[in-house]
């Protein structure tokens, strides 16, 4: 297929990274200069994060740290030129995340995750409002509906237990702490048969951290609702220069354990080293 990206699904959580799939474009169309890469999945179409205007002479790749679990995710891209004419869409490729667990992450860094269970005291009740008034006429025996559009998830009270007090810190960390501000939206990925949305950007301004039972069982206990996720071109890096530099004793070792420099960029094996 034409330009199709090559996409490797990884359901292993380690250096602090969640489930996630590798997006990899070994050739673009002739004159490519950039990129814009985009995931559809459950009938919705997400610009995926990172990969906004992603530079694409030679090939090119994005980590897509919000793949949703159990369902088809299809990527492609839209190949533009140096004048910021496009050049067309590649061919799609798709791949399913089979994760058992669910995933809660900062958008805007994906090395900020834990994984948790939903509470079945919670994700029970759905509210979808539909605002609009119903109007009735003069001489009509049915009303008239007035109104807007359907809304997102409004008000759902979503209960998730944490397996350690390790994950506790790091999701108070999701919603910013003395030194850092991030938004509070957070990215939730559950697996079915959860009635949730499979990729749900959520905001809670008022999460409550619950501790319980002398097994010190923690819960996080929390009003949510539907939210768009940061821009998409915003994310803070999860591997670093400095995390290669921290592997490898030399430049010239470091060279020497990769044929190509997408398969050096790409080794999120090595992610968080440096810290």
């Amino acid at each position: 297929m034409a330009f199709a990206p090559t996409l490797t699904p990884f359901i292993d959580s380690s250096n602090h990274l969640a489930p996630r799939v590798l997006v990899q474009f070994a050739t673009v169309a002739s004159g490519t200069q950039y990129i814009n890469v985009y995931r559809v999945s459950e009938g919705r179409q997400f610009q995926v994060r990172g990969g906004v205007k992603l530079f694409a002479v030679g090939g090119a790749f994005v980590m897509d740290s919000e793949a949703p679990f159990g369902v088809t995710a299809t990527y492609q891209a839209e190949q533009f030129n140096s004048s910021d004419v496009s050049l067309g869409f590649t061919d799609t490729t798709s791949v399913s995340l089979y994760v058992t667990d669910s995933w809660i992450t900062q958008p805007l860094n994906p090395t900020l995750g834990v994984r948790c269970r939903v509470m079945m005291d919670s994700a029970n009740d759905f509210a979808r409002p539909n605002p609009g008034t119903v109007v009735f006429t003069e001489g009509a025996t049915v009303g008239r509906v007035i109104g807007g559009r359907r809304q997102g998830l409004v008000g759902l009270q979503l209960n998730v237990r944490l397996y350690s007090t390790d994950d506790a810190d790091t999701f108070r960390q999701m919603l910013g702490d003395y030194q850092q501000d991030y938004p509070a939206v957070l990215c939730i990925r559950t697996p079915p048969p959860l009635r949730l949305p499979r990729l749900l950007f959520a905001s809670t301004l008022d999460p409550h951290e619950v501790i319980s039972g002398v097994n010190v069982m923690l819960v996080y206990k929390m009003t949510v609702t539907e939210v768009l996720p940061p821009a998409p071109g915003l994310v803070i890096p999860a591997l670093t220069r400095d995390d290669l530099d921290a592997a490898y004793a030399t430049r010239a070792a470091m060279d020497a354990a990769y044929s190509t420099r997408i398969q050096q960029d790409s080794d999120y094996s090595k992610a968080g080293l440096a810290s």
